[in-house]
C-alpha cells in the first residue's frame, strides 16, 4: 500500500509541474490607464483573463482614492489637514489612521537620516513659493523667516497610540514627497491579494514593480537625463522594487533671471536653483519617493556620506554645471553622480 502510494505521488509530481507551467503560459498582458491624485496612472500586468485584470485594477483605484482622502494637502476635508487643524486648536494628540501614521513615521525617520533635507513639515514654505511661481514675485523675507520656524521634527510629535500633535501654531504637512510612494506600495499589495504578481504600476514616472513578466528577467525601465522630452539614456531590467524620479525639468519659475525650482530646501527656505534630475531605485516605492526628494536637495558633498546609510538603494543624479538654456546639453554642461547599479552605463552616457 505504501509503495503504491509513493508511486502515485512520483507520477503526480510531473503532472503538477506541467500544470503550473502551462498555467503560467496562459497569463496574458493587460494595460490600463487612469487619473488619480492629480497624476496619470498606468498599469501593465499579467493575468489569466481580462476580467481578473480589470477587477484587480478597480480595487487598486479604490485604494488610491482612500489614501488620497487621507493625505492630500489640496482637499480641505482630508485626514491630514483635519488632524493638523484639530491639534492646533486643542493642543492635544489627535488619533489618526494606520495609513497616515505609517507615512508620518517614515517621514520622521527620513528627516533625521537626511539631516533635514526631507521634511513633510515644509508645507508653509511650499505654499509661499507656489504663490511666487504664480505671480512671478519672490516671497517677502519676513514671511520666509516665519515659515522656516515651522519646519523640522521638533515642531510635532507622533505616538503609535495617541496619534499626532502639533507643538507650534501654523505647522502643516505636505506629503507630496512620500505619499505617492506609499500608495504605490499599497497598490502592489492589492494586486498580490488578487493573485496578480507580475505587474508594473507607473504614477507619473514613479513606479512600483512586482515580479517580472513571465519568462523575463524584469520590466524594462528607462532613465532620462536633463533634457526636456529626452529619450531615456539607459534601460535596466527591474523587478521587486520601487523607482522614483525627482527634478525640475518642467516645474520651475524664472524671476529676475534666476531659475527657482518647485523643490524647496526646508533648512534654508529657498528653492533649488541648480537644474538636477534624481532617480532612485529602492526595495519599495515609499523609500524611493522620499529619497528622490531628499537627494534633489542635498549638496554634492553630502551625497556619498548619506547614500551609505542606504546600501540597498541606488542613485543616478544628473546635474547641470552651467546656466546654458540650450536644449541639447553637452558632456561639459552636466555632471553625473551614481551608485553601483548605474556605473557600467556611465561611459556610454558621457560619450553621447
Amino acid at each position: 500500500m505504501f509503495r503504491s502510494l509513493l508511486r502515485w505521488i512520483f507520477l503526480l509530481i510531473p503532472v503538477l509541474l506541467l500544470t503550473q507551467a502551462s498555467g503560467a503560459e496562459e497569463l496574458k498582458r493587460f494595460d490600463y490607464t487612469a487619473q488619480k491624485m492629480g497624476i496619470p496612472l498606468s498599469f501593465a500586468l499579467y493575468a489569466p483573463s481580462e476580467k481578473a485584470a480589470s477587477d484587480a485594477v478597480d480595487l487598486v483605484l479604490v485604494k488610491f482614492d482612500e489614501i488620497n482622502q487621507k493625505m492630500s494637502d489640496y482637499t480641505p476635508e482630508s485626514e491630514v489637514i483635519q488632524a493638523c487643524r484639530t491639534s492646533e486648536q486643542t493642543g492635544n494628540f489627535v488619533p489618526i489612521s494606520s495609513d497616515l501614521y505609517q507615512v508620518l513615521e517614515k517621514a520622521r525617520q527620513f528627516n533625521t537620516r537626511t539631516e533635514g533635507a526631507f521634511d513633510v513639515a515644509v508645507s508653509p514654505l511650499v505654499k509661499l513659493w507656489r504663490r511666487s511661481r504664480s505671480f512671478h514675485q519672490l516671497p517677502p523675507k519676513a514671511y520666509l523667516d516665519e515659515a522656516k520656524k515651522l519646519t523640522g521634527n521638533s515642531n510635532w510629535e507622533l505616538d503609535p497610540q495617541k496619534g499626532v500633535r502639533l507643538l507650534k501654531k501654523g505647522v502643516r504637512f505636505d506629503l507630496g514627497g512620500i505619499a505617492k510612494g506609499y500608495v504605490l506600495d499599497q497598490a502592489l499589495l492589492v494586486f498580490q491579494k488578487t493573485g496578480i504578481t507580475s505587474v508594473l504600476i507607473n504614477a507619473g514616472g514613479d513606479m512600483r514593480i512586482g515580479n517580472p513578466p513571465p519568462g523575463e528577467k524584469g520590466w524594462k525601465v528607462g532613465f532620462a537625463s536633463l533634457e526636456k522630452d529626452a529619450a531615456p539614456v539607459l534601460f535596466l531590467d527591474l523587478a521587486q522594487c520601487g523607482v522614483a524620479t525627482s527634478g525640475d525639468t518642467f516645474r520651475y519659475v524664472e524671476i529676475n533671471g534666476i531659475r527657482y525650482s518647485h523643490l524647496i530646501d526646508p533648512r534654508t527656505g529657498e528653492p533649488m536653483r541648480i537644474h538636477r534630475i534624481v532617480s532612485v531605485i529602492a526595495p519599495n516605492a515609499i523609500d524611493a519617493d522620499a529619497l528622490a526628494s531628499a537627494f534633489s536637495i542635498l549638496p554634492p558633498e553630502k551625497r556619498i556620506e548619506i547614500s551609505r546609510q542606504f546600501p540597498s538603494v541606488d542613485l543616478l543624479i544628473f546635474e547641470q554645471k552651467t546656466q546654458s538654456k540650450e536644449k541639447n546639453l553637452s558632456e561639459n554642461d552636466f555632471s553625473i553622480f551614481s551608485t553601483d547599479k548605474f556605473r557600467p552605463y556611465l561611459p556610454k552616457i558621457k560619450k553621447e
